[in-house]
């Protein structure tokens, strides 16, 4: 079996220079270049090799998830971060460090800056490995295909569960708890379940108020297993007789998701899959009613590049997993959002949800 761990890594370690360092304090990135699932640990990577750092608690555990082998750092009450950090710099001669400027906090930036004055070393910010998970590999596609599944699953056996005088957290819950009995570590983000007006919130949380009969509710959700995430949005109408509002909407947010998911494929600009959702949107007149993009990346963290939005100028590249996800939000009356996971291929896409999209 392939070892996508040391494949990665060792992109990472062929794109950094003679005399380079870069310093990866993200607990996702940590997992992806060595399968460690743990807290507080970073990794210092060179062109010949690459260095986990934590202090003791994690030592044990990483000697048993590691998928590569590292130089382990161990920082102790008598060499703290900063100072193992200044003896990597030296040891190795390093004269550029590369680090992800999003990523840390300005406290470390003061402290690293602090350290490194002395030796004039240059800091630079660095998108080498947010650039690398752009794009997922055969193991990551199968993890977040795997992590989908569970998350429909959860859908369709909460969608029995729902009844008037039941409340939205009551439903949450519920779905949360088959989740994590199903393998979730946990959810992706707070589940949303907003119902009758609510639902005009794009982010509405799960509340207190209790489900009435004849009225929208819309669910979003998702899993962390393995390390990626889903996302997941479906609405539901509980009753017989829908409101012809709702059902226009509905009506409009599905051709706006068909139409955003006939244009997606390798080459085409993430701002025109925008467009093309807002375009029909805003063509049956509700375009003040879509506040929010089309959609974004998924994979360690829920939101990821590429987002899919009118000033979005990136690319879409075979093996992106995205998101495509119109709603229109009426407020008072209630709102609509229908979203898939998305795999981008060579020509065109994989539709990854398979829950149909009637209400």
């Amino acid at each position: 079996m392939r070892n996508y761990f040391s494949i990665r890594l060792s992109k990472i370690m062929e794109s950094i220079k003679e005399g380079e360092a870069i310093y990866v304090n993200v607990p996702e990135e940590v997992y992806y270049l060595t399968g460690f699932t743990g807290d507080d640990s970073s990794l210092f990577i060179v062109q010949g090799g690459a260095y986990f750092i934590t202090d003791g608690r994690y030592i044990e555990q990483f000697r048993i998830e590691k998928r590569v082998e590292v130089n382990v750092e161990e920082v102790k009450p008598g060499k703290r971060l900063m100072a193992l950090l200044k003896s990597l710099i030296e040891d190795l001669r390093i004269s550029v460090l590369l680090l992800s400027k999003r990523e840390i906090s300005l406290e470390f930036a003061e402290e690293i800056k602090k350290i490194l004055e002395p030796a004039e070393i240059e800091i630079r910010n660095s998108s080498i490995i947010k650039d690398l998970r752009l794009c997922k590999d055969e193991y990551e596609i199968e993890i977040i295909r795997n992590n989908l599944m569970i998350t429909e699953l959860g859908y369709h056996m909460a969608l029995p569960l729902i009844r008037e005088g039941l409340s939205e957290k009551e439903i949450a819950a519920e779905i949360e708890f088959y989740l994590i009995k199903q393998g979730a570590k946990a959810p992706s983000f707070e589940t949303i379940v907003a119902s009758g007006p609510r639902s005009a919130l794009p982010h509405g949380t799960a509340s207190s108020k209790l489900i009435s009969n004849d009225e929208i509710i819309l669910l979003d959700f998702g899993i962390k297993k393995d390390g990626y995430c889903s996302d997941f949005t479906r609405c539901y109408y509980l009753g017989k007789i829908i409101d012809p509002k709702i059902q226009e909407i509905h009506r409009v947010v599905l051709e706006a998701l068909k139409k955003s998911e006939s244009l997606v494929s390798d080459g085409v600009k993430s701002g025109e899959v925008h467009e093309a959702a807002a375009g029909v949107i805003r063509d049956a007149g509700y375009g003040e009613f879509f506040p929010h993009s089309t959609g974004h990346g998924v994979g360690l963290q829920v939101h990821e590049a590429p987002a899919l939005s009118e000033s979005e100028e990136s690319v879409l590249a075979e093996g992106m997993i995205i998101t495509v996800e119109p709603g229109i939000y009426l407020p008072g009356k209630g709102g609509i959002r229908l979203e898939d996971m998305v795999l981008v291929k060579k020509k065109g896409c994989d539709v990854l949800t398979a829950s149909r999209y009637e209400l």
